[in-house]
């Protein structure tokens, strides 16, 4: 139970820095596209826009520990991570702005979701095929060891 709970805050931690680094990248991007302009209604309300996106990252992130539980199905641990992810950063994004929410422009808003789901989509997918190679090379490694093992007891 230690271990586990260890292994969430740390989840959390990573998540958190995870938020505050995307959150940097986002205004440092602002900045560079459109300078103080785009800026501005960040600044104006800092706190509100940084804590939304530690909370964010901590749903994005920090939920990645649900694949370090094994007795869930690949796609169950995919499916959770990405509603819990998507149902946390949707509703903070409009609610801070991030993705203007127009009632009468309810296209727009579907659009901003379906790239928010696809950007959420490729970075899990690196995250993914990266932990299978390693988990592959790793393997394969293991396999070399063992057939030593093998080779030098006869």
């Amino acid at each position: 139970m230690k271990q586990t709970v260890k292994l969430v805050v740390k989840y959390i931690l990573y998540g958190i820095s995870l938020g505050c680094t995307f959150f940097v990248i986002m205004c440092l991007s602002y900045f560079v596209g459109g300078g103080e302009a785009l800026l501005r209604p960040i600044f104006k309300d800092f706190a509100r826009h940084s804590v939304g996106a530690m909370i964010v990252g901590i749903a994005c992130g920090g939920t990645a520990v649900v694949y370090q539980f094994h007795r869930l199905s690949s796609l169950a641990q995919m499916i959770i991570h990405f509603c819990i992810g998507m149902g946390v950063f949707f509703p903070t994004a409009i609610y801070l702005g991030w993705i203007p929410f127009y009632p009468g422009r309810v296209i727009y808003t579907i659009l901003q979701f379906l790239l928010s789901c696809g950007i959420f989509m490729a970075i899990w997918l690196c995250f993914y095929l990266f932990n299978r190679n390693e988990a592959k090379r790793i393997n394969e490694r293991l396999r070399e060891l063992e057939r030593d093992n093998t080779v030098n007891r006869d």
